[in-house]
Formats: C-alpha cells, sequence, structure tokens
C-alpha cells in the first residue's frame, strides 16, 4: 500500500474473536511478545468514519508480517478469516513488504477449504495453546530470539489468569476487547522482561 511503510517487528493477528478462541489468542501474544514482536489487530482502532475495511487495510499495510488462522472451518462459515488471508496474499503479491503465516487446527484440511494455496503448508496447532506457542517460535524464532517454549508456555499460564480477571473486571463476555488487548499486550511485555525473554 503505497505511503505506508511496515514495522518490522508488528505481526497483524487474523483470528476468530469468539470465546472458544480466547486462550489461543492469548498465546499469540505471549508468543509474539516473548520474540519482542508487537501483536497488532483490528480490535485495537477506535471507528472514526473511515469504514471498517480501509482501517482493516492500512492496520495489515503497517506490519510486516501476518498471522492467519483458519482454524473456524465449521458452521457458519466465517468469510472474514480467508478474506483477510486474501487482503495480505494481494499486498504480498503486488510488492508490498509483506509475509504471512497461515494456522490451522487439522492437516490437510487447507488443502479442501483453500484449494487455491496448495503448497502453502500451514502450522497445525491441534486447538491447543502450548501447540500453538510452539507453531509461532518455529515460524518466527531466530538465533537472536529463540525463547524457551516452557518458559513462553509458563508466561501464557500467567496471562490466562489475568486475561480471566480483566474479563470479569470490565463486565465483557469474551476478552476481544481494545482495552483488554492492550492491557495483556503491556502485561506479557512485563512478565517478557521480568523472565529475560526480552529486554526491556
Amino acid at each position: 500500500m503505497a505511503g505506508i511503510s511496515p514495522d518490522e517487528q508488528s505481526v497483524f493477528l487474523n483470528v476468530p474473536y469468539d470465546r472458544g478462541y480466547e486462550r489461543n489468542f492469548v498465546a499469540l501474544i505471549s508468543a509474539l511478545v516473548s520474540l519482542g514482536r508487537k501483536p497488532r489487530c483490528v480490535l485495537e482502532i477506535r471507528e472514526r468514519g473511515q469504514g471498517r475495511l480501509s482501517r482493516l487495510i492500512g492496520l495489515l499495510a503497517s506490519c510486516r508480517i501476518s498471522i492467519h488462522d483458519l482454524s473456524r472451518a465449521g458452521v457458519p462459515v466465517r468469510f472474514n478469516l480467508p478474506f483477510e488471508l486474501g487482503l495480505a496474499c494481494a499486498l504480498s503479491a503486488y510488492g508490498e513488504e509483506h509475509g504471512f503465516i497461515i494456522l490451522e487446527k487439522e492437516r490437510h484440511r487447507l488443502d479442501r477449504t483453500l484449494s487455491d494455496l496448495k503448497g502453502q503448508d500451514p502450522y497445525i496447532h491441534e486447538g491447543k495453546p502450548r501447540v500453538l506457542i510452539s507453531c509461532v517460535l518455529d515460524a518466527l524464532g531466530n538465533e537472536e530470539a529463540e525463547p524457551d517454549p516452557l518458559e513462553v508456555h509458563r508466561l501464557w499460564k500467567e496471562l490466562w489468569a489475568l486475561a480471566v480477571s480483566l474479563k470479569r473486571k470490565h463486565g465483557h463476555r469474551d476478552i476481544f476487547n481494545r482495552l483488554i488487548f492492550h492491557k495483556l499486550v503491556a502485561a506479557a511485555t512485563d512478565l517478557a522482561s521480568k523472565a529475560g525473554l526480552i529486554t526491556p
């Protein structure tokens, strides 16, 4: 997207925003922060009249990489998830500095649900936070940032307890709220720093 320079550390999250995905959402935040990355998602941007699609494209283009979890292939079908992956594919294909990672719950299902992406192997997380953490560390880790998966899982447990507390405190049915998202990212950063996973 012309005029937008992507932030090398920012990672856009395209995930199912439902209560059944909360633990995995917290796992994504935990893993990304432990790698020194900045989780971004559409939850954090207030609506100011420019429309959801334009702000979504702008946010996506401002991130160097995006993660797309297509694990909700049931009914009702979630069209937003593959649509946002399509936007990321378009950014990548038309010369923008954007890479993308695909997550799935089951092996080989992507061949049936999105056959245009044959040859693009998704990371399989089985619906489990611990496995999802390993997937993210495998996809984005390097010699400079290679945290111990067990340490990240411990961080996730603390962050999940906070997520439950924040949901209760703010009176929300789920954690998919701008304020809660910002508080979780800030808390994850603090926990990762105290654990020595990242440099403050």
